[in-house]
């Protein structure tokens, strides 16, 4: 999971126990541990959470300001429920410029 914008979010596990929860700020992001069932991701600021999977960047979760809930975070939920994310179209705006900041990073020695 990555953030464009603040956005608290809570991952919970099939369980319901808490894995993570926190405000996400623009920039951090969080790797999902891969389980046997998927956990769930529930965050208050839908537009600003995006995915990275295998080299492209998925989403938003959702609209600006919506509050979203029992998104299932494993890879084939991802691929299945969001799109590429547009880095052309305006509303990925915050993702495209974060991806450029990223890709003009030079590589560790």
């Amino acid at each position: 999971m990555v953030a464009v914008r603040p956005s608290w979010v809570q991952v919970t596990s099939a369980d319901g126990s808490v894995i993570y929860e926190g405000i996400m700020n623009a920039g951090d992001s969080f790797t999902v541990p891969l389980t046997e069932e998927a956990p769930k991701l529930r965050t208050g600021e839908s537009g600003a959470i995006y995915f990275a999977v295998n080299g492209g960047h998925f989403g938003p979760v959702g609209e600006r300001g919506q509050v979203s809930k029992n998104i299932d975070l494993s890879v084939d939920g991802v691929l299945e429920r969001f799109e590429v994310a547009d880095l052309e179209d305006g509303k990925n705006s915050a993702l495209a410029t974060m991806v450029a900041q990223l890709q003009a990073q030079p590589a560790p020695e």
